[in-house]
């Protein structure tokens, strides 16, 4: 499902501090029960960092998420954008990533590279705070 840009948001993006502020803006957007799930979105980027699409590939339970490299790259490649950011948030507000997290961050960087798009980051969201992998 496509994720509208915040209005008061600027589609140009200069580092991983801009998106990450904006994916806590979409995060608020849910109402506080549903804010206990675990979210998973795909930023696309065209060259000049801006962003082309925000989608949001799944949702999961309160510590888990299961994604395909599919599913995150398939909209990546039928809009051509040969940059993604991958983002989700930790309900629990632990903001450590887990084994999990930075095994798929791996594994999700060499199946872009076949793809010859580049993975910029992996983003951990809470609701005030975030790391990157």
């Amino acid at each position: 499902m496509t994720v509208r840009l915040p209005k008061d948001e600027d589609k140009h993006i200069s580092g991983t501090e801009d998106i990450a502020r904006i994916m806590q803006k979409v995060l608020w957007r849910q109402n506080k029960i549903h804010r206990q799930k675990e979210y998973f979105w795909t930023i696309g980027l065209n060259a000049a960092n801006d962003i082309e699409y925000i989608e949001l590939v799944t949702i999961g339970t309160s510590n888990r998420n299961i994604v395909t490299p599919v599913q995150v790259l398939s909209l990546a490649a039928a809009k051509q954008c040969h940059k993604i950011v991958l983002c989700h948030n930790h309900p629990s507000g632990n903001l450590q990533p887990s084994e999990a997290d930075i095994a798929f961050t791996e594994r999700m960087e060499k199946a872009a590279a076949i793809l010859e798009i580049e993975l910029l980051d992996h983003i951990i969201i809470t609701e005030i705070n975030y790391v990157t992998i």
